[in-house]
């Protein structure tokens, strides 16, 4: 806002110059407003800097306290386990039976006529513990892409949301500035309104335009709030803390790759796509641990018989042995299944056909998904370079022409050239591409973090 000093019809009273209809004092009271404002704003800036937090900061900070971090870090530990389980023999069974006691007796050991103790083992051949550990060691590369899924979405996440408070706070800024500027304004023209130079209807209009502007400062001020309490779930915090503040500015933010490198990048790097890939290597290792149980499976037993009623009598027996001793005796039995017997075989062939039927599915998803990625890469991309352009446009011509606009009304205002509505008008009009500026600088960041989250890794530097 330009300052001006015309002398024009001034004489000097009490060692001051008093100016015809008070345009002196206006334009004095306009200049020390805005050197108030300035060193307002300058302190609470400075205040805000020392306990502002770069993004970089807060996405560090997320990785270490995220809450569903930290779940799926151990469901990868629960993973590691199981297959460390299932790369182990099955145990083995021990019985023990007292075999074909009297009713009327109540000692089992020596009335039964045979105490048998067996121990049996099962025998998986063919390697199908190994197989079977395969699918729970390809089960981790799959728990583990999902948390790089998670970790990428939670990154993305945290910058957007941290550009959104950005924005709003810019916003609120923004504001601030205005209703200070119109508060200036009406106490500077308090003089032509004493002196009958103005009507009460500009004040009127000023004083209803900073309702207004403090109607939608509350409005900003909830929504900070709303952004805040999403940032503290981000980031692991207690919900209700209000320790969060943005940087000053936002970082610069140069993709050195072309767009084409980017989209070769995303194939390759996608940790969605690499989930989906190593669901496609668990099933195959999933077919191939199927096939393996048309190997039988083999099983030993052993076991000890203990007669305490000696050999068990038949008709064909010996009667003169009526002196019975305690007997002993062992047996040895070896079994095996068998799964390729015409009524147990199926359940082995459509269980394959099951898991290709799987494969096929997945792989279709994954093309699909690769596709709806790049589509929605290409629009981020676009995104970004159109943010950038209205960056430069903002800075280089829009906000320098409104802001000269809004300062030639204001002087044609105090000169009655035009009315306060041309003034609010300016002033509005400059308001807004102030916050245009803004969210342009905002979108730049929110193309980042969305291409970020598609190649799955930071863009900076090539």
């Amino acid at each position: 806002m330009s300052v001006e000093c015309r002398m024009k019809n001034a004489e000097l009273k009490n060692g001051k110059w008093e100016m015809e209809n008070g345009k002196w004092k206006m334009r004095a009271a306009l200049w020390n407003s805005v050197r108030s404002v300035s060193s307002v704003l300058f302190l609470f800036l400075s205040f805000q800097n020392i306990n502002a937090q770069s993004v970089d900061s807060l996405i560090n900070e997320a990785l270490l306290n995220n809450p569903q971090l930290k779940s799926q870090q151990y469901k990868i530990s629960a993973s590691e386990f199981r297959a460390e389980s299932v790369n182990n023999y099955p145990a083995p069974s021990l019985s023990l039976e007292f075999s074909q006691t009297p009713v009327s007796e109540t000692n089992i050991f020596n009335e039964s006529i045979s105490n048998n103790l067996s121990l049996s083992q099962m025998f998986p051949l063919g390697g199908k513990i190994g197989a079977m550990a395969e699918v729970e060691k390809r089960n981790i590369n799959v728990e583990k892409n999902t948390l790089e899924v998670y970790k990428i979405n939670l990154i993305a996440q945290i910058r957007m949301t941290y550009f959104t408070l950005w924005t709003i706070e810019k916003k609120i800024e923004v504001q601030n500035k205005n209703i200070f500027l119109l508060n200036d304004l009406i106490k500077s023209i308090e003089v032509s309104y004493a002196v009958n130079r103005i009507n009460q209807a500009d004040l009127l209009t000023i004083q209803s335009e900073i309702a207004a502007n403090e109607t939608l400062l509350l409005i900003l001020n909830n929504q900070k709030e709303a952004e805040i309490y999403k940032l503290n779930k981000l980031l692991g915090r207690v919900l209700d803390s209000r320790n969060v503040y943005t940087l000053q500015d936002t970082p610069a933010d140069t993709i050195k790759y072309s767009q084409p490198e980017l989209v070769e990048l995303l194939q390759k790097t996608n940790p969605s796509l690499n989930r989906m890939n190593s669901m496609i290597e668990m099933n195959r290792s999933m077919i191939t641990a199927n096939n393996k149980e048309l190997i039988p499976d083999l099983m030993l037993q052993g076991m000890i018989m203990r007669m305490p009623r000696g050999m068990i009598l038949t008709s064909k027996a010996d009667l003169t042995m009526l002196d019975a001793k305690t007997d002993y005796m062992y047996s040895l039995m070896a079994s095996i299944t068998l799964p390729f017997a015409p009524w147990s075989i199926n359940k082995i062939k459509a269980k394959e056909e099951e898991l290709y039927a799987g494969i096929s599915s997945i792989e279709y998803e994954r093309n699909d998904m690769a596709r709806d990625m790049t589509a929605k890469f290409n629009e981020a991309y676009l995104k970004y370079n159109t943010a950038n352009n209205l960056v430069r446009l903002y800075t280089n011509n829009v906000l320098p022409l409104y802001g000269k606009a809004a300062e030639a009304q204001v002087s044609a205002y105090q000169n009655g050239r035009t009315n306060i509505n041309t003034v609010i008008d300016s002033y509005r009009m400059l308001l807004m591409q102030q916050m245009n500026y803004y969210m342009a600088k905002a979108d730049i960041q929110m193309a980042v973090a969305e291409m970020e989250m598609m190649v799955g890794q930071r863009l900076e530097n090539k």
